[in-house]
């Protein structure tokens, strides 16, 4: 995760801002994004199958 960071925000090569990913909505996945600093895109959305979560990437240490 670190490398797709840094790969985004060297030289901002991309110009994206965000990583959004649609996390299986189980523990293990939702705890590694946590993990990795992404945040729920959405307040609800418990009994769904998959999470929409995304990570700022502004908040990257250059």
């Amino acid at each position: 995760m670190d490398f797709i960071k840094d790969w985004f925000t060297n030289k901002n090569k991309t110009g994206c801002r965000f990583i959004v990913v649609d996390a299986y909505n189980n523990d293990i996945a939702i705890n590694f994004y946590k993990r990795n600093g992404f945040s729920f895109s959405l307040i609800d959305g418990e009994q769904e199958k998959t999470r929409l979560m995304f990570f700022d990437l502004s908040l990257v240490k250059k």
